[in-house]
């Protein structure tokens, strides 16, 4: 899961505790997008309890990744959950938070996200696309432009390092950790030099997490 702001919904409501006891109820549901609903239903129902000065405090944007069995293949798949109306995040929707399937209209270039991309020809072809090319999926929020543009950067010289054969463990885990986490730590520390406090959207400790389709967990941060 990836999260941001969470000091926006005030000190009586721990977010990661919440999200800790969500996430220790997954095996109850029958799969990764009934969770994603519950979710979504849940936040709506405890932050639509909740008064703020802001209606753009309440926003929250979760992203929950996970393994999906078809057709034989586990084939992964990132649902947003979230209440902002878009990436600006400047207001929340009024009937609280959505889900949505997000690798086959990245994929395609879809700008819509219609519920049927969870159908199992749209997840084959992710699948294969994985598979058959050298294909990655990024995903993030909090500050997209801020972001994107210094991800890009550091993505396009380990292309150039990859082109001269200079990488060492290309496909080991522990370089896609490096390659998810280095753009945040550089984000994080950009804003901290160069932005006023109390106006930083992004921040705090980075964290990198690898998991297997086996269930194989590896991470750079201790987590």
């Amino acid at each position: 899961m990836g999260y941001w702001g969470l000091s926006r919904h005030g000190d009586d409501w721990d977010t990661l505790a919440w999200l800790r006891s969500e996430a220790n109820g997954a095996h109850n549901h029958k799969s990764a997008e009934a969770f994603s609903r519950a979710i979504a239903g849940n936040l709506t129902q405890t932050l639509g309890a909740r008064i703020f000065a802001n209606q753009t405090d309440r926003g929250l944007g979760i992203h929950f990744t996970a393994y999906e069995r078809v057709d034989d293949r586990w084939v992964p798949e990132l649902f947003l959950i979230s209440n902002w109306t878009d990436p600006s995040y400047a207001a929340v929707r009024a009937e609280g938070f959505a889900v949505t399937r997000e690798t086959f209209a990245t994929l395609r270039r879809i700008p819509d996200r219609p519920d049927h991309h969870g159908d199992p020809t749209s997840r084959l072809e992710v699948h294969a696309a994985l598979h058959d090319t050298p294909l990655m999926f990024r995903f993030n929020n909090g500050d997209p432009v801020l972001f994107n543009g210094v991800a890009d950067a550091i993505l396009n010289s380990f292309l150039v390092l990859s082109s001269r054969g200079n990488l060492r463990q290309s496909t080991a885990a522990a370089t896609h950790l490096s390659i998810a986490r280095r753009p945040v730590e550089v984000v994080s520390r950009l804003v901290a030099d160069f932005v006023e406090p109390g106006r930083r959207l992004v921040g705090g400790k980075p964290h990198d997490l690898a998991v297997s389709p086996g269930g194989t967990y590896e991470s750079t941060t201790g987590d």
